[in-house]
């Protein structure tokens, strides 16, 4: 896991897993980057974020480490690598509550590296990573050592669910359709929640969710040291 920027505009400190957005370039990659089947740009942008965010490259010969790079494709075009979008098992898709100003529609995929694999990261748009067990990450969010995002707590007790990587790639192959997860967001007084649909409340939320008041009431309850979800956490 990586930890952004305290001076990052949007969830300033949090811990996350490596990633960033889909570029128009991710669908237009070189072939070094594995193809262009479906949902290729979704795995361009992966394999380009984690060379550009921790240098490690997913290889059609393993796993790769190597010095950050600017510019992920010219940097793949110029080796004798070819990166490998079979390395990726995509498991998870969630979806930013309505009512957020941000939003994200954002997919998640396991990889297995190598152990004596060596992470490196800028210290600017990323200033710490940590390689941890997912009950152990867990902790430190309910210690509150850890700001983690709702989104990425749940990933967290789904990888927590088994014991080992290769168990965990094995359940995760068996899913024949990735859902999409959308929660919503819940304001009362002194603490704004994240709401999944099986949780009670999540239909009546609904209701609320395009309120023009519930951004106002969410400012305030930060701004009063309320609890507020990480993802909600913005610098002005």
């Amino acid at each position: 896991m990586v930890r952004r920027t305290l001076t990052a505009r949007f969830m300033p400190g949090v811990w996350v897993f490596p990633g960033g957005a889909v570029d128009d370039a991710d669908a237009q990659a070189p072939h070094s980057f594995g193809g262009d089947g479906p949902g290729a740009d979704w795995k361009v942008a992966a394999l380009r974020e984690l060379i550009e965010e921790t240098g490690l490259w997913l290889t059609t010969d393993g796993t790769k480490s190597a010095p950050l790079a600017e510019d992920a494709f010219d940097a793949v075009e110029a080796s004798e690598y070819t990166l490998d979008q079979d390395a990726l098992l995509y498991f998870s898709n969630w979806i930013t509550p309505e009512a957020l100003p941000i939003r994200f529609d954002t997919r998640f995929f396991l990889t297995v590296v190598d152990q004596d694999v060596q992470v490196v990261i800028d210290g600017k748009e990323l200033i710490d990573f940590a390689w941890i067990a997912p009950r152990e990450a867990l902790g430190k969010e309910e210690s509150e050592d850890w700001a983690i995002p709702f989104p990425t707590r749940e990933t967290l007790l789904l990888l927590a669910t088994e014991s080992t990587a290769d168990a965990l790639v094995e359940r995760l192959t068996a899913i024949d359709v990735v859902s999409p997860i959308q929660p919503r967001l819940l304001v009362g007084d002194g603490e704004a929640k994240i709401l999944l649909p099986s949780d009670e409340g999540f239909e009546e939320a609904g209701l609320h969710q395009r309120d023009p008041t519930l951004l106002e009431r969410l400012a305030a309850v930060a701004a009063g040291g309320g609890r507020v979800p990480a993802e909600m956490r913005y610098n002005r």
